[in-house]
């Protein structure tokens, strides 16, 4: 009878134990939880920002000059992030995102920027939300992509300068649909410190090189605006990614141009509008 007694005692304290670590872990993971939708609204409200701030300067300055002013932000973030390996997997896929995305994605959304306007830029680039699940073939998302780009055509619709912008953001927007695949496999190996420290290494030596005696002014503006950007911005989005669903933390992401559509003056209903149909078909395309 003792010794079926102490099994039972066992069998309790076993029981008292998983239950205590079960809730644990549920605090746990609804913290994580709460502290991956926090860094990706913030990125979302950085990213929507920081080209009202920035876009004066770019007027004067090379678009080169501005991705590698942007990128210091991301090597200085990256030494302060958590690392937790190095390897060759890892190391390749943060070159080829940097490559990808932090070159030529960045050149094409910057010089959207400058044309067309933050609002334009943010609208039409956002599409790669979009275009992540058609380039995986799920054409039932095709009504979605059709309602992103009504959205484009309200917010451009009669200026010319804004179409051409378009054109640029809805560039950026291919590239940074598999670029993404290729950050969040980085992230993933190296954590959020190496990914963002290789990409911004590279995309600052890239940047030098091709932008070597390029012009640069409003350099405060372009500092504020980069550090918005990158600092805040993209190193939200990276601890976003490492926290949960790389899909949907580029879902809340990717509502920046609401963000813009209200902080660029003079304010436009009409882009707003347009945002407003863009974020819709961003929305109902992750359903």
């Amino acid at each position: 009878m003792k010794y079926v007694a102490l099994e039972s005692d066992e069998s309790c304290l076993q029981a008292v134990f998983v239950r205590l670590w079960g809730e644990k872990l549920v605090r746990v993971q609804f913290f994580r939880g709460v502290a991956f939708l926090l860094f990706a609204v913030m990125s979302a409200v950085a990213y929507g920002i920081a080209p009202v701030v920035y876009r004066p300067a770019l007027a004067c300055t090379s678009q080169y000059r501005a991705m590698g002013v942007f990128s210091l932000f991301s090597i200085a973030l990256g030494l302060l992030l958590p690392w937790s390996s190095v390897d060759l997997f890892g190391v390749a896929a943060a070159v080829l995102a940097a490559l990808l995305g932090g070159v030529v994605g960045s050149w094409l959304y910057i010089t959207a920027v400058k044309i067309g306007g933050a609002s334009v830029g943010n609208i039409s680039s956002s599409l790669y939300i979009v275009l992540l699940p058609l380039l995986a073939w799920r054409l039932h998302m095709a009504p979605a992509a059709a309602l992103v780009l009504l959205g484009l055509a309200v917010a451009s619709w009669d200026d010319q300068g804004s179409r051409r912008g378009a054109l640029y953001g809805v560039s950026a927007a291919f590239v940074w649909a598999i670029s993404i695949n290729f950050y969040a496999a980085a992230v993933n190996a190296l954590g959020p410190g190496g990914a963002m420290f290789i990409r911004g290494v590279v995309v600052f030596l890239t940047s030098l090189y091709l932008g070597r005696g390029g012009p640069v002014c409003k350099v405060l503006r372009l500092v504020a605006g980069g550090f918005i950007d990158t600092f805040v911005g993209f190193g939200s989005y990276t601890l976003a990614v490492s926290l949960g669903d790389y899909v949907l933390a580029t879902l809340v992401m990717s509502t920046y141009p609401l963000v813009t559509a209200v902080a660029e003056r003079p304010f436009r209903w009409r882009k707003a509008l347009g945002a407003l149909l863009a974020a819709a078909g961003l929305a109902s395309a992750t359903r």
